[in-house]
């Protein structure tokens, strides 16, 4: 299968490629937890940002972060399920890749790793989804959506950060740098939306 084929590269990454890769994939989906929560006016958006940064700097060998204790703050957040809104649905996915990530940090794996690749891929896929024409055929609907310009963006962004992390034998803080602005993408997310304009 495609996918598999794609994050077989995963599978050989030291674990601070395989954090590294998770926390550039959870910074293309931050905005969706970033807007809903400002539109709940819940404030606790700084959480999630707090524990991403500080995945950032231990990456970068600027900090020793206790990963067990922004985890613990982060599942405190997730919002209630009950709410079945796209975009607390979004919001969701994100915090649990979040999760995932700070995983990543005492004990990284291939399969947190893919995880995160695969809901940071799903949103596209609802997005587009979403968007879609009602008349389309199931069939369809999934060729609409692996077709879609964002869905094409996305996969040759998760494999260019494959690809950049595996160019580099050790962790260096001008790469981590350069990765974490990549990925943040001046707050626009892997759908074209951030907390700036929606």
């Amino acid at each position: 299968m495609y996918f598999d084929e794609l994050y077989a590269p995963l599978k050989d990454m030291q674990d601070w490629q395989q954090t590294a890769f998770s926390a550039a994939l959870c910074e293309r989906i931050f905005p969706h937890y970033a807007l809903y929560d400002s539109l709940l006016e819940a404030n606790q958006a700084i959480i999630a940002r707090t524990a991403l940064d500080q995945v950032w700097k231990q990456l970068s060998l600027r900090g020793n972060m206790n990963a067990d204790t922004q985890l613990t703050k982060v599942e405190a957040i997730i919002h209630n399920e009950e709410d079945e809104s796209f975009g607390a649905g979004l919001a969701f996915d994100a915090l649990v890749a979040l999760m995932a990530t700070l995983h990543c940090v005492d004990n990284a794996s291939f399969e947190d790793a893919a995880s995160v690749a695969h809901l940071s891929r799903e949103s596209v896929a609802k997005f587009v989804e979403l968007h879609a024409d009602d008349e389309l055929s199931d069939e369809q609907l999934i060729r609409h959506i692996s077709t879609h310009e964002l869905m094409v963006q996305e996969l040759t962004f998760q494999a260019h950060v494959m690809e950049l992390l595996i160019s580099q034998n050790v962790a260096k803080a001008s790469q981590i740098d350069e990765l974490k602005a990549m990925s943040m993408a001046d707050g626009v997310s892997n759908i074209g939306i951030s907390i700036n304009h929606g």
